[in-house]
């Protein structure tokens, strides 16, 4: 077998790892959130994650983020470059880059638009990890 490209884990240690990961964000007494954020740091809008925040696969170890709805209002306008994973007392657990598009992509935030307009809603298409 030749050897791996990138860091290989068992479906076992994936499986494990995501779900003491999806309970650090669910661990306070809200539902954690998500901030979209643009390359400088600043906040574009808020997205409310369910409580329980996401669903780790008993088989691939694979993390699904559960969205409980868009931000209906974005605080301001901008280029959406990141977003960071937070549990209710805002502290950040995880970082990934943004993109737009219809398909969820491991690794990565898939929203409705990078193109943020203050006060028009953003929906978070998908979040995966694993």
């Amino acid at each position: 077998m030749p050897p791996p490209s990138s860091a290989t884990y068992s479906a076992a240690a994936l499986v494990a790892a995501h779900t003491t990961f999806r309970d650090l964000i669910d661990a306070g007494s809200a539902a954690g959130f998500i901030r979209i954020r643009n390359s400088a740091d600043v906040l574009l809008a808020t997205v409310p994650l369910d409580d329980p925040c996401g669903t780790v696969n008993g088989t691939t170890g694979q993390l699904t983020f559960a969205i409980a709805g868009p931000d209906p209002s974005a605080a301001t306008t901008g280029t959406a470059s990141y977003a960071e994973f937070c549990d209710s007392d805002g502290t950040v657990h995880l970082a990934l880059p943004a993109q737009t598009g219809t398909t969820p992509v491991s690794g990565v935030i898939v929203i409705n638009t990078l193109s943020i307009v203050a006060g028009a809603p953003v929906h978070v298409l998908s979040a995966t990890i694993g």
